[in-house]
């Protein structure tokens, strides 16, 4: 008999049970209801819950045979996962015809700045046999990719420290799943990555240094094909490891995959990837414009007093003092972006903090463990909030566009993920004339580079997006500069 303890906001309870099912269908027999559109199948990567002390997890490839905890999704966060299936293709698997060995699996791998996922797809079935998550070892050289670009040039061995410290961590990953599954490194055949275009350059060992210095030119924005030989993984020595395609400098292949698996449901749409590096892309019938904010990283949680990435001890939603959500329902340890965005909204209407951005004392949200938001934690989320804003005015001006001729903004992302519509608004960060039309998709970039692993077909999607893209610089724009400093302030 095993115990299973099941933290959720709905309905917390330990539940007792024998070896042998999984996960999904011990929560499911006991009135657990998760989200599988696949039925359980491992096809759609979406049943996940938080194995505390292990991480991500799908449900249905859970199989328990010990004491666990699992942190269960609350309703919202269930909703935000349904919703999403509306709004992002689910390629069917289509099987290579032939393989190097006899057991292939493909790994799809989305490096973030903060966050990196791999999922991990039996190659032969198409079933998505496990999906992991990491908080992404580089941010001990810098909380964004301008401070780690420096790092590369300010250090002889920089560059090789960022690229195998990323390599390391993939690799314990990659090794502790063919352990699992009883498999050799040799049966990982196909790695497909998407990322920023800096994270991409560190991961291939290329210099980004050109990046961050005018006319800001990558080594490589085309897709690069590596040999497992090369690539420093623990993978098949005749492997490939792909990386998809960049529009720029900085507008990466996140960007590329997220744009590629958006199902077409809407014809003029904003597409927006909030991290330390605002991310962005306006789709205007057969165009795209695309563009990037350098927004710091704030809203990731670094660049504040109390801030936090999104893990367990984290203040994650707040509608009062008495009222707020804690990541695994423990003590607050610190807060994350769509906590500090309820905050700044709470704040604002209770009138703590002015239109300015004015805050007059410290306000604690958790005074044992000291958990403040000060006033320098107010002027960098105003910073950052008018960099993505100002972003989107300069793209619809480029455009030609205006608020009501856009169908959907989708906020791609884990931070776009959590973040209260209303508070993102209330601050000023997303137009209030597109609320209601506001849709979370989620870790886009993942799905896409999940899709181009399943399935070759994806590869004309991604073809597609490169061809209508064109980026635009607002380093060079007056129109940024006016508008970054007119949004400042909150609404």
């Amino acid at each position: 008999m095993i115990r299973i303890k099941i933290i959720s906001t709905d309905d917390p309870r330990t539940i007792e049970t024998e070896p042998g099912n999984s996960l999904l269908e011990i929560l499911r027999n006991h009135g657990l209801n998760i989200y599988a559109p696949c039925g359980g199948k491992g096809k759609c990567g979406k049943c996940m819950v938080t194995v505390s002390g292990e991480g991500n997890a799908m449900a249905c490839s859970l199989f328990p045979v010990k004491d666990i905890e699992v942190i269960l999704p609350g309703k919202d966060i269930a909703n935000i996962l349904v919703h999403q299936t509306e709004f992002l293709e689910n390629i069917p698997f289509k099987s290579r015809t032939s393989f190097i060995g006899d057991n292939p699996y493909g790994v799809a791998i989305d490096i973030g700045t903060t966050t990196v996922v791999l999922y991990f797809l039996n190659m032969l079935s198409g079933r998505i046999e496990k999906v992991a998550s990491f908080m992404n070892p580089q941010n001990i050289y810098g909380a964004d990719i301008i401070s780690r670009i420096t790092y590369c040039q300010e250090n002889e061995n920089g560059l090789k420290d960022l690229r195998q410290v990323i390599i390391n961590s993939i690799n314990t990953d990659l090794d502790r799943f063919r352990l699992i599954k009883g498999i050799s490194s040799d049966s990982f055949e196909r790695i497909i990555v998407a990322g920023n275009t800096t994270m991409l350059h560190l991961l291939m060992g290329e210099d980004p240094v050109s990046i961050a210095l005018a006319p800001f030119t990558p080594r490589f924005t085309g897709m690069q094909v590596r040999k497992g030989d090369s690539s420093g993984l623990n993978i098949n020595p005749l492997a490939d490891l792909i990386t998809l395609p960049c529009i720029s400098a900085y507008v990466g292949a996140d960007i590329v995959a997220g744009l590629a698996v958006i199902k077409p449901v809407y014809r003029n749409y904003l597409f927006i990837d909030i991290g330390t590096n605002g991310e962005m892309a306006l789709v205007k019938g057969d165009r795209i414009f695309t563009c990037a904010t350098a927004a710091g990283p704030a809203f990731e949680g670094a660049s504040l007093s109390c801030g936090s990435g999104a893990v367990t001890g984290a203040v994650s939603s707040f509608k009062s003092p008495d009222e707020y959500s804690v990541i695994g329902n423990a003590e607050p340890a610190g807060i994350c972006g769509s906590g500090i965005a309820d905050i700044i909204a709470y704040l604002l209407d209770t009138g703590l903090v002015d239109k300015s951005g004015v805050l007059k004392l410290p306000f604690t949200i958790h005074q044992k463990n000291n958990i403040i938001v000060t006033q320098q934690d107010i002027r960098e989320i105003q910073l950052a909030k008018s960099a993505i804003y100002s972003g989107i005015r300069v793209l619809m001006k480029t455009a030609g566009m205006n608020f009501n001729d856009i169908d959907a903004l989708y906020l791609a992302g884990g931070f776009g993920n959590y973040i209260n519509i209303r508070s993102a608004v209330r601050i000023g960060l997303l137009p209030a004339e597109l609320q209601g039309k506001i849709f979370p998709v989620g870790n886009s970039a993942g799905m896409g580079a999940l899709q181009f692993l399943k399935s070759d077909e994806f590869e004309e999607r991604v073809d597609e997006v490169m061809r209508r893209s064109e980026y635009i610089e607002l380093s060079d724009s007056d129109d940024f500069t006016i508008e970054f400093v007119m949004n400042m302030d909150f609404n």
